[in-house]
């Protein structure tokens, strides 16, 4: 039940409770109506026994000593379809129904109560006016089948009516959480390019007026909170690189000191290579800086990516030409497309640089690029270890590190985020492909040129 719409659940739950009431009306209803029949019952039985003692007192021609045996005859139409045994003043027997067979009916004092008979339920109701006793018993089967006609007939109500209430439940519950749905709709709509956006005000001060404005005002603190990490980060980025860019003009000078010695100058080099790393990745920060606060500047121009892609492969038969790498390619003509050259190049070399760092010695890398409907896709894919789901899910975060690949590669884990940054500021995307096999294969996708 937990995947299931809340307008689904207002309507089950409804059913639920129509059900529970149904079924205590049922469990009061039907011991209501069994007493009830068993009372008129007994009212009838004791009518009939009363006509009878009236007829045996009053009825010319009925037998004047109360010790002979009475002639079925004698025994009235009320009750010729009861079970009767009468007895006189020393409780000798005058008469006994024929069904009975001997039987008793086990009913001696004078009242009512329910027996049962080989297998037959029976009323069994004791009389006496002197100098007679007199014992009825009525089957119970009709007042059995009334019960079960009423059971069935309830069954099939309380079903439709369970059906009709799930139905209702549902409409009203779709009703009652359309304003609901109305504010998903709206802040599903604010993302990181429409941090101005707010959600409705609606007219009526209900529930939904208060959360709308509880919402809008946490969307006004994110705001806030992003525009100052935004801020912060581009402001950092920026500020680190005149710093660095003197440690590294210094570092080079001083490693173009004659005078110092070898082991100075391979310290050098080492702290040389560090503060290119450091440049790069503040670099980095400062373009993701700069997307995310939505003044990512692009240049674009109609460029053809055919000799742009073979460039790229160009570099990485360089990267992988120690790794014995099998490299095949697939190439398009007129490969033409509205971009920025400077930055589709970076991302292009993130995915070309990836498949080298992952690719393991005598593995095999593929590049295809082509044209599919207005689109242009490009496909890198490369032998390696696969993916865990959690990480193939989390690929594009930033920071996220292919620890999946068993190796201590560079890097620091920005590159794939970029790359899909440019390229979604392109309109285009990038996105993993395949991952649960040794194949591991990203697609970049770009509007193609008409």
């Amino acid at each position: 039940m937990k995947s299931w719409s809340l307008k689904v659940k207002f309507g089950f739950y409804a059913a639920i409770l129509t059900m529970i009431a149904l079924l205590t009306g049922v469990g009061i209803l039907l011991p209501t109506i069994h007493f009830r029949q068993l009372a008129d019952l007994d009212r009838r039985m004791e009518q009939n026994a009363g006509e009878f003692f009236r007829d045996l007192e009053n009825f010319q021609g009925a037998p004047m000593n109360p010790r002979h045996p009475l002639s079925a005859k004698f025994i009235p139409l009320s009750l010729q379809n009861r079970l009767l045994i009468l007895k006189g003043p020393e409780g000798q027997l005058l008469y006994e129904s024929p069904g009975l067979n001997g039987r008793i009916l086990n009913q001696s004092r004078v009242g009512f109560k329910t027996i049962e008979l080989d297998g037959e339920k029976l009323r069994v109701g004791a009389f006496e006016r002197s100098p007679f006793s007199l014992q009825v018993g009525a089957s119970m089967s009709p007042l059995q089948d009334l019960q079960n006609t009423i059971l069935i007939g309830l069954a099939y109500a309380g079903l439709i009516t369970t059906v009709v209430v799930f139905i209702g439940g549902f409409l009203l519950g779709k009703y009652a959480i359309r304003p609901v749905s109305d504010l998903t709709k709206s802040a599903e709509s604010i993302s990181i390019n429409r941090l101005d956006d707010r959600l409705p005000i609606p007219e009526s001060r209900d529930e939904i007026y208060r959360l709308s404005l509880v919402l809008n005002e946490a969307f006004d603190r994110l705001k806030k909170a992003y525009s100052a990490a935004t801020r912060f980060s581009a402001d950092a980025s920026h500020q680190l690189k005149t710093p660095i860019a003197v440690l590294r003009l210094g570092l080079e000078e001083l490693r173009a000191n004659p005078d110092i010695d070898d082991s100075l100058h391979s310290e050098v080099d080492s702290l040389l290579h560090q503060t290119r790393r450091l440049t790069a990745l503040i670099n980095d920060l400062l373009l993701l800086a700069q997307a995310d606060a939505g003044r990512l500047q692009l240049e674009q121009e109609t460029v053809d990516l055919e000799p742009l892609i073979n460039s790229a492969v160009d570099d990485l038969e360089t990267l992988t030409y120690d790794k014995e790498i099998t490299i095949e390619k697939s190439i398009s003509h007129s490969l033409k497309v509205n971009v920025d050259r400077r930055r589709l190049n970076l991302a292009l070399q993130v995915l070309i640089e990836n498949a080298a760092k992952y690719t393991p010695e005598g593995g095999k890398i593929r590049v295809l690029a082509t044209i599919e409907n207005n689109l242009l896709c490009l496909d890198i894919g490369n032998t390696g270890k696969r993916l865990s789901k959690k990480n193939a899910a989390n690929i594009f975060e930033r920071f996220r590190r292919g620890t999946d690949a068993g190796e201590n590669v560079s890097g620091y884990g920005l590159g794939l985020n970029i790359a899909k940054t440019l390229l979604a500021a392109h309109g285009g995307d990038l996105r993993l492909l395949e991952s649960d096999t040794n194949w591991v294969e990203f697609r970049l996708t770009i509007p193609a040129q008409n």
